[in-house]
């Protein structure tokens, strides 16, 4: 029996949160740190992952590259939200990214009623694909467009 683990996601997203208010920054900057943790764990083993995210996103479905270039993409938009004025074509690929995710989970989630593990934080992790991957892809979404319309 797989033991299902919040661990990862919790050292991840506290580390950001420690980080953030040592350097009393905002949420931007938290969700900077949390982006480029979770990215540096899906590069530390991009296979793992790709075949653990594979099974529920929606672009990996019709482009099997993606998962390569995902990691990557989520680093550089972490990056992006660490400074003061990003991008905004970075922060616009953050939106569609954000959105494209939240609809990959809830069609595997509550459409599909599938049993995955999210692929969030790597590829042998036993977190349950759910609310927190949704969250996650949600507060990208949010904070995108807050970056975008300041």
């Amino acid at each position: 029996m797989k033991i299902k683990s919040f661990t990862p996601l919790i050292a991840v997203f506290g580390t950001s949160f420690l980080i953030t208010i040592t350097l009393i920054k905002n949420f931007q900057v938290f969700m900077g740190i949390s982006i480029c943790l979770l990215a540096m764990l899906k590069l530390m083993d991009i296979e793992a992952f790709g075949k653990s995210f594979e099974k529920y996103d929606l672009i990996s479905s019709r482009l099997n590259s993606w998962v390569y270039i995902y990691p990557f993409c989520e680093l550089l938009i972490g990056i992006s939200f660490l400074i003061s004025s990003p991008p905004s074509l970075i922060i616009f690929i953050a939106l569609i990214l954000g959105i494209t995710g939240m609809g990959s989970v809830f069609k595997a989630v509550y459409l599909d009623k599938l049993k995955l593990n999210c692929a969030c934080i790597g590829g042998y992790a036993k977190t349950p694909l759910g609310i927190i991957s949704f969250t996650e892809n949600l507060l990208m979404s949010i904070m995108s467009v807050l970056i975008l319309t300041k």
